[in-house]
């Protein structure tokens, strides 16, 4: 009896993975046993170390099937953890997988479980008769996607553990987002933006809020509240050529994510921090980011005079991606989507971060950043779903595109 792609997405909605938090073990053992379902080779656990023991809790899995020798070598990739449920307020159970006509509700139905098990069924599906009579098609799905990607594609990226060397250099990496932005599959994503995160501190002398009239006080808070709006209006940042004149090639500044720091009430505080993300496009550095900020944040100072301070996050910037829209990869997409959904949609640029990030520096090959079922705006909120309904055609189009693209010659 086959696989049904709706319940494996059930299966793995109903093991939880938040992160933070950063226990990934209970998915890729569920993906293991899919995977062995599935027709397909063992999976290979990469594990980064850490004080000379291994991570058991953040594992990445690697399965490879070799359909020959020749053609190109793909890699189907997505992420095994979600973001925590937070403060959102759910109507439905966030790990509950219910399933409401086209809608399959659940934390990570869409962001991204439902992609990973298409995945395997796709790859079981070129286990038999419909394989490619060339090339290698590998899956990968990663650990701490959804916080930073130590465990996860950093590693992979910064020291490529044996097994993933062994399964060879890959042409070209699809990684399964949800790429869907007002309706499933509507735009093909060529790039994804980077991101820089920092944070602009404010210091005063922490004291009895009744004195703050007094001269020479000043409130870190208040202090820290003009800079984010400062940030937030004012703030202009350089911004790269579009090569290939595609959709949303456009930065975005996020501010006032968080404000860390003071006591309460009665307490004026001596210190508080802003937290603010910049969404970079492709070329742009941090040199691109970092004047800008230190030169406004600067200037609010000398007006207001406050002091302030700017920090980056230790993991400093990560950098935008784009692939060439005339590449293979970008070919098999189309041609696919062509034949199963019945349009091609437009080149477009993902508006977010993803293991691209890494990826696509370190191995220096063609990623497409977000093409799975579900829309980014479900994503990290309440009631997250995903359409049933693109979850089948996510199995065809997988099955197509790593068909197409593995058997190809030109390299």
């Amino acid at each position: 009896m086959t696989a049904d792609v709706v319940e494996l997405t059930r299966a793995l909605v109903r093991v939880p993975s938040p992160n933070p938090g950063g226990d990934e073990s209970g998915v890729a053992g569920a993906l293991a046993e899919m995977a062995r379902d599935a027709g397909l080779p063992a999976g290979t656990v990469l594990e980064r170390s850490k004080s000379g023991s291994r991570a058991p809790s953040r594992p990445n899995l690697l399965f490879t099937l070799d359909f020959g020798p020749g053609g190109r070598h793909l890699v189907l990739c997505g992420h095994m953890d979600t973001k925590p449920i937070g403060d959102a307020e759910w109507t439905a159970d966030p790990l509950g997988a219910d399933l409401d006509g086209d809608r399959l509700y659940g934390l990570g139905s869409a962001d991204m479980k439902g992609a990973l098990a298409a995945m395997v069924l796709a790859a079981g599906r070129l286990t038999g008769g419909d394989a490619p009579a060339a090339g290698r098609l590998s899956l990968l799905f990663t650990a701490d996607e959804e916080d930073g990607a130590y465990h996860g594609a950093q590693y992979l990226a910064e020291a490529p553990p044996p097994a993933l060397r062994d399964a060879g250099r890959p042409d070209a990496v699809l990684i399964g987002e949800p790429g869907g932005m007002e309706a499933d599959y509507d735009l093909l994503h060529l790039g994804s933006r980077g991101i820089a995160r920092l944070r602009a501190t404010a210091y005063g002398r922490q004291g009895h809020s009744s004195l703050s009239g007094e001269p020479g006080t000043r409130n870190a808070g208040v202090d820290a509240a003009r800079a984010a709006v400062a940030l937030a209006e004012e703030l202009e940042l350089p911004s790269p050529a579009d090569p290939y004149g595609i959709r949303g090639w456009t930065t975005t500044v996020n501010t006032g994510l968080a404000y860390r720091g003071g006591v309460g009430y009665g307490v004026l505080p001596g210190r508080m921090g802003v937290d603010t993300e910049v969404r970079l496009l492709p070329g742009m550095t941090r040199a691109d980011v970092e004047k800008p900020i230190a030169d406004l944040v600067g200037r609010v100072a000398e007006r207001t005079g406050a002091r302030l301070e700017v920090e980056f996050d230790e993991q400093g910037l990560l950098p935008g991606t784009v692939a060439d829209p005339g590449g293979p990869l970008p070919r098999a997409v189309r041609e696919a989507a062509g034949r199963v959904l019945g349009h091609v949609p437009p080149d477009a640029m993902f508006p977010g971060t993803t293991d691209a990030a890494f990826l696509q520096p370190a191995w220096n090959v063609s990623v497409l950043p977000a093409f799975g079922p579900g829309l980014l705006r479900r994503a990290h909120g309440a009631d997250e779903w995903v359409s049933v309904a693109a979850l089948r055609r996510a199995v065809d189009l997988y099955a197509g595109i790593a068909a197409a693209f593995c058997a190809g010659a030109d390299r």
